[in-house]
């Protein structure tokens, strides 16, 4: 398969921007919300350490995974759906490049920027965060292999952090636990819109094009959900 520059650098350009932003979070107060506060308590800070995790976690499936295997995750997911792998496997490229620069590049780094008066929305991204953790470890138990593109960074980043964003951002005088169900809900919500669209794309039921704009309407939704998610409660605060 001829991966075009973009499909192979994407993953290593989010690696160099992950750096840039760790160099601002634990080096700064450009990226906080309350510099009087922990950064692990800040609701700012955090929301900018989401963007972090998954641009680094992209490394591992887009760029180079555990086993030392390039560009792995496009062949383990075609293996997944009992597709060839590439190029044998339908799934155009355009594909991972649709789910993963507009929510990653673009949705994630707004939302921590809007989390300055928009708590919520600026957690917006660990509703992907967590349920792709899961989805990582549930694959695992599901194929019976002991690794899968991005397990690494799932268990050793995206979990512990979701746990620990649970257990300091909601409750008595944080964030309502009604927030919390919005953003485990919602992130079951866009991976099954992903998967739903991928199955319907394999069995011939829509086109390539048709897929691809899916994953960019999903990304695309993110914002106006947790925005509204914020209006519907009146205040998000406990």
């Amino acid at each position: 398969m001829n991966w075009s520059w973009i499909d192979l650098a994407f993953p290593w350009i989010g690696a160099a921007a992950a750096l840039v932003l760790l160099a601002l979070m634990f080096g700064t107060d450009l990226l906080r919300g309350q510099p009087s506060s922990s950064r692990w308590r800040d609701f700012v800070w955090l929301s900018w350490m989401a963007v972090v995790a998954y641009l680094l976690h992209n490394v591992e499936e887009y760029g180079i995974d555990l086993l030392g295997h390039r560009h792995a995750f496009p062949d383990a997911l075609c293996a997944a759906l009992k597709l060839p792998p590439y190029p044998g496997c339908p799934i155009p490229p355009a594909f991972y490049l649709a789910v993963n620069l507009p929510l990653f590049w673009i949705v994630a780094p707004l939302a921590a920027v809007l989390s300055r008066r928009h708590p919520l929305v600026g957690f917006a991204l660990y509703s992907v965060i967590f349920t792709n953790g899961l989805v990582h470890l549930v694959m695992v138990l599901v194929l019976g292999e002991a690794y899968n593109p991005g397990l690494l960074t799932a268990v050793v980043l995206f979990l512990p952090l979701s746990a620990w964003v649970g257990y300091a951002c909601f409750g008595k005088n944080r964030l309502r636990y009604a927030a919390m169900a919005l953003i485990v809900s919602w992130g079951v919500v866009l991976h099954v819109i992903l998967a739903g669209s991928m199955i319907s794309f394999v069995n011939g039921l829509i086109s390539s094009g048709t897929l691809v704009c899916v994953q960019i309407i999903n990304a695309a939704l993110l914002l106006p959900v947790f925005w509204l998610g914020e209006k519907w409660h009146g205040s998000v605060l406990a």
